[in-house]
């Protein structure tokens, strides 16, 4: 069986199948028992575990040395047996471990004395030991334990003898399984599944509708490893609800076939066309292996089936893309119009896995349902599709109804979609239809519908969609000038701030910073004229990122921004700034605000003020911005509102 394969079709339907992660812990462990190594990197641990006073923990050495025939375990193992001090369930555990990993013909001595021992513990170990010696020798005291007072002890026997003899002990097996007392019947069933011919089967279904205990009897139908229990094990599955705890054991034990028996005895049950019959099918080739042959009598049975649990089960079956999910696209089709919301998302999950299904093609109308799941569960599976099948230069009017849904989390899924689908072609489009949101006061939809437009803007579509939501967008920038941890350069007025000629030049030092020191001991100051530039913000959230527009390094710089802009009128607006790591800033000559944010060493280091009260005249207004920044980030933000929050576009 494939592992990896099982474990990733768990992890596509996880969300259907709550009990997967019980489910497949159950069969790694399994696994990891069947194929550990002989010399394991535990062996040596479980070895010194063997001299704990905590039976608890002899029992798991036991355990764990017999799966892996440890033969250096034998002599102490043997001991234990042998110490009347010990537990006399311990001392049978021994024996039993001490036959397995001995592996030969040969009867313990010990064997045989525990089989006469008036403890009956001692002698159902006996029974249970005496079928783990190779060939018939333990036939013998089995066929005597068979008859003993306890019966435990004699159904503990008969286990044993059934496996040594094989049918040849129906005859004993038959007389003896003929009334079980309940508590008996995990050792009857386990006789029953070892003889495994037809009249043995049909008394272990009788038994197996009987039963209280069905862990113990999986477990007993476990140890047989026979193949034969496969029918009995799925039938016990159909009549065992997935929310039972044994539900998971069952699959567990299954999990130990051949897929080829798998596959008959599943194809059996499912043409018994019973919906539990098909449910439990569902789930065993959804969670164990998967076969599109079975695939085929699933949807051949389903037309008969009316329960949408049923209905949940195969299509998460047929889903996986183990089970060739193109060849059922069809079906996951039609039910994108079923009437249960829970049935359309596992078409839409089960139609994402077809590698021939154009998903803008399919979900087209899917993307407007009504119930809000399914419309995420359309766009989310979309954003999976290749890009290449979105509809080029028309994704904006195929979204359109879930770009201006009254519901957040779909409008902002969309906005995402269009984000990650969307090109150049898409963007005027989407600017017409989605414009109002960057100029609206609701913060969370203007922020998503602008990374969504900035995501498919052309070149100079950033500092429109930034611009529209009131951001300065173009500025001249000049720098860098040497500043310093404490910030002292920053607090001295420097040249620009004196007079602002763009066409000038400017002298200016910098260092390069090591390790967040200034400079290196000794290192004097390099010299260089700096000049003004021209700069936009390559953000829709309007930052302007000053380390890429001036000359390296940015670490202990100082720099200054500058725009200009027109008012029709002289009016009152609202000025918000932020940037890191400090700021000071002028209108029309005025400083209005000035911010420095404490250190932080490699962390942004964000100054901010909101909501600065500014008087524009009429005409030509100007802004002057000086940043400055130690390291980490470099930049500067700024944003003009009206009384009402709503962006006022002037640059």
């Amino acid at each position: 069986m494939n592992q990896l394969s099982t474990f990733k079709i768990l992890q596509k339907i996880s969300p259907a199948l709550p009990q997967a992660v019980m489910i497949i812990s159950l069969i790694f462990l399994q696994f990891s028992a069947l194929s550990a190594p002989i010399k394991s990197s535990g062996t040596i641990g479980y070895l010194q575990q063997l001299n704990e006073e905590d039976w608890i923990l002899k029992a798991e050495a036991l355990h764990y040395l017999s799966e892996n025939k440890v033969q250096e375990a034998l002599e102490k193992i043997l001991e234990i047996t042998k110490d009347e001090d010990e537990r006399p369930w311990i001392r049978s555990k021994a024996l039993a471990a001490y036959c397995k990993i001995q592996n030969n013909q040969d009867i313990p001595q010990i064997l045989s004395t525990f089989a006469s021992s008036p403890d009956h513990v001692l002698r159902e170990g006996a029974a249970e030991s005496a079928g783990l010696v190779q060939g018939k020798r333990g036939a013998e005291i089995l066929l005597k334990l068979s008859t003993d007072k306890i019966k435990p002890v004699q159904f503990r026997a008969l286990a044993s003898y059934s496996r040594i003899m094989g049918e040849d002990a129906w005859p004993l097996v038959q007389k003896m399984t003929e009334s079980v007392p309940d508590e008996l019947i995990p050792l009857a069933a386990e006789s029953l599944a070892l003889i495994g011919n037809k009249d043995a089967l049909e008394r272990l279904d009788q038994l197996t509708v009987s039963t209280t205990n069905v862990r113990a009897l999986i477990e007993s139908l476990d140890r047989s490893r026979s193949p034969k229990t496969v029918p009995v094990l799925l039938d016990l599955l159909e009549k065992t609800s997935a929310d039972d705890a044994n539900f998971d054991y069952i699959i567990s034990s299954l999990s130990r076939n051949d897929n080829e028996v798998l596959s008959s005895s599943l194809r059996d049950l499912i043409r018994t066309g019973r919906d539990s019959a098909i449910f439990a099918a569902s789930r065993v080739i959804t969670i164990l292996f998967q076969d599109p042959d079975l695939g085929k009598e699933l949807l051949s049975a389903l037309k008969d089936s009316s329960e949408p649990e049923t209905l949940e089960a195969v299509m998460i079956a047929l889903g996986s893309k183990e089970m060739n999910p193109d060849s059922n696209k069809n079906f996951f089709i039609t039910h994108l119009k079923h009437e249960m919301p829970e049935i359309k998302i596992l078409s839409i999950r089960c139609l994402s896995h077809c590698t021939e299904a154009n998903l803008y093609n399919l979900l087209k109308e899917t993307i407007k349902d009504s119930e809000g799941s399914v419309s995420i569960a359309a766009i989310n599976a979309l954003m999976e599709a290749p890009i290449e099948d979105a509809p080029t230069g028309a994704l904006v009017s195929y979204l359109e109804d879930v770009l201006v849904n009254t519901d957040d989390v779909i409008r902002k899924a969309a906005f995402e979609l269009l984000g990650h689908a969307g090109n150049a072609d898409d963007f005027e489009p989407a600017l017409a239809m989605l414009g109002e949101a960057l100029s609206g006061t609701d913060t969370v939809r203007r922020e998503a519908v602008a990374e969504a437009l900035g995501s498919i803007a052309p070149e100079n579509g950033v500092a429109n969609v930034a611009r529209r939501q009131g951001y300065i967008s173009n500025w001249m920038v000049l720098g860098t000038f040497l500043n310093d941890k404490e910030h002292k350069a920053f607090a001295n007025e420097l040249e620009p701030e004196k007079n602002i000629d763009f066409e000038k030049t400017y002298p200016s030092t910098y260092v390069w910073a090591l390790q967040g020191n200034q400079r290196r001991d000794g290192e004097k100051p390099i010299e260089r004229e700096i000049g003004w530039s021209e700069a936009g913000v390559n953000k829709t959230n309007g930052m302007l990122m000053m380390g890429p527009l001036l000359p390296p390094p940015g670490t202990f710089s100082i720099a200054y921004a500058v725009s200009d802009f027109n008012s029709e009128k002289d009016q009152e607006l609202f000025l918000s700034l932020d940037g890191d790591d400090a700021f000071k800033v002028w209108l029309n000559g005025e400083k209005i605000s000035e911010q420095i944010a404490p250190y932080l060493h490699r962390q942004s280091c964000v100054a901010s003020q909101g909501n600065i009260k500014i008087k524009l005249k009429k005409g030509k207004n100007r802004i002057l911005v000086k940043s400055a920044n130690i390291e980490h980030e470099w930049w500067v933000r700024a944003r003009i509102t009206d009384a009402d929050n709503r962006p006022v576009e002037l640059f």
